[in-house]
């Protein structure tokens, strides 16, 4: 039973990569940002019967599906990458067979109750299971929010001291874990409300078949 509780205790394996891109990376990913603000919608939560629906006690962001031209330059880095993460979640190697990407922008309230990344859509489901999730964060310099720590919890998911890891959404940072660990997204501040000013990220799954 000890044994048991450690593991259902124990912080997920993750890995964080610092300087991932580089400044101009993110500036032209701030740049397109910019320029499909007009485009971003409200992000929904899915539930278990695989439908999404706005619910604002669990989630509030704005997200942009549509991510095509920086889904070509992102998606073989991060493939370059899988040996690194493979090799730090302890994963066996396999071949994505879909990586699924998301835009999302968190301004002043912003938040995403704890969750896990194992619930899909009816349009994902013959691809595959979501194996791992990762998260690059990017934001304009001065940085004008704080908050929006990514906060992954043990199996349990009791909160308590020792079974959760807080990681900052750094400027420039890749952050990589198992997507059936319960996750969240503390709240954020961000003062100005101007959309520029947001906490952003990018969202990958790999998915396995």
């Amino acid at each position: 039973m000890a044994i048991a509780a450690d593991i259902i205790n124990k912080v997920p394996s993750h890995g964080v990569v610092r300087n991932w891109l580089g400044s101009e990376a993110v500036t032209r990913l701030l740049r397109f940002a910019q320029s499909n603000e007009h485009h971003f919608e409200d992000a929904k939560v899915t539930r278990k019967e695989g439908k999404g629906r706005l619910d604002r006690t669990s989630r509030v962001s704005i997200k942009l599906l549509s991510i095509d031209e920086p889904k070509k330059e992102l998606c073989p880095k991060l493939e370059d990458l899988l040996p690194v993460i493979f090799d730090k979640l302890g994963n066996k190697p396999f071949i994505p067979s879909r990586i699924e990407v998301e835009l999302v922008a968190h301004g002043d309230g912003a938040f995403f109750a704890r969750h896990d990344d194992t619930f899909i859509g009816p349009d994902q489901k013959g691809r595959g299971s979501r194996a791992i999730s990762a998260v690059y964060y990017f934001h304009a310099l001065p940085k004008a929010f704080s908050g929006g720590i990514l906060r992954l919890h043990s199996l349990a998911a009791s909160g308590k001291q020792g079974t959760f890891a807080d990681i900052a959404p750094d400027r420039d940072t890749l952050v990589f874990f198992p997507s059936f660990f319960p996750h969240e997204v503390l709240p954020v501040k961000c003062t100005s409300g101007q959309f520029l000013d947001s906490r952003f990220a990018i969202n990958f799954w790999l998915y396995q078949k």
